[in-house]
């Protein structure tokens, strides 16, 4: 099973969005870096307050995208080793639904990159 810790210093989180890789699909964009652990994996979910501007709405969408990672992530190894910042990048709210699209689109373009 794959060992997910949350990203939270700002350090880290500026050092992946500095130096790190992309890849997106509407609405999500992944920023990626490899970790020297091969045995876990830093997972960070953000969205921009000038997006979305009441902070119940934002963690709604942050909510729903740790809720997809879940559901789609947690499964596979794809992720192993790497560092991970989710960053949301529509204006409006978007159902659970469309942001699994976001994130299985996410995942296929990562898992090409990463060959």
């Amino acid at each position: 099973m794959l060992a997910v810790e949350r990203l939270k210093s700002k350090k880290e989180i500026s050092f992946v969005f500095d130096k790190g890789l992309s890849v997106s699909s509407f609405p999500i964009k992944l920023f990626y870096i490899k970790n020297k652990e091969a045995v876990k994996s830093s997972v960070a979910f953000t969205v921009g307050k000038k997006r979305i501007g009441l902070a119940v709405d934002r963690n709604l969408v942050k909510r729903r995208m740790r809720e997809a990672f879940r559901l789609n992530c947690l499964g596979d190894d794809l992720f192993v080793g790497h560092s991970l910042v989710f960053v949301y990048l529509d204006a409006k709210i978007n159902s659970l639904d469309q942001i699994v699209k976001g994130f299985n689109v996410v995942m296929e373009r990562f898992n090409s990159k990463k060959k």
